[in-house]
């Protein structure tokens, strides 16, 4: 089970945690290239997260029910709200500003033409994950 923690700050951690709890985050994203870039392994439906807030707190798991590879200036309203953002200008603003950081340590751009990897997934229990 892979431990996750959504948000740069501990803030955004508690808060994302806390949205994905009460079921108004069901999908996050991340740079694809960063998986040729780093150890991060592609994810998979199936794929079991703990998820964890910014005080290194269990909240709650995760199961992963789709993944798909979307294109940065293809992501849509629909997915702004899955990601608990709200809006798409919002989730726009927020991941313009995340990603641009993230890739230029790498001296890489982020264009409309980056791929993400969009995932969703469901609750599946509260705290820890017991089999």
């Amino acid at each position: 089970m892979e431990v996750i923690k959504f948000g740069g700050t501990s803030e955004e951690q508690n808060y994302l945690a806390y949205l994905v709890l009460k079921g108004e985050k069901t999908a996050t994203s991340s740079l694809k290239i960063l998986q040729n870039l780093t150890d991060k392994k592609a994810t998979k439906v199936g794929d079991i997260w703990q998820i964890k807030n910014g005080l290194n707190e269990d909240i709650c798991v995760v199961e992963v029910i789709r993944v798909d590879v979307i294109l940065f200036g293809d992501i849509d309203e629909r997915f702004a709200i899955y990601e608990g953002d709200g809006t798409l200008a919002n989730w726009y603003d927020i991941h313009f500003n995340y990603y641009s950081k993230l890739l230029s340590s790498y001296e890489l751009l982020l264009t409309n033409e980056t791929e993400l990897e969009c995932v969703w997934f469901k609750r599946i229990n509260n705290k820890k994950y017991k089999k």
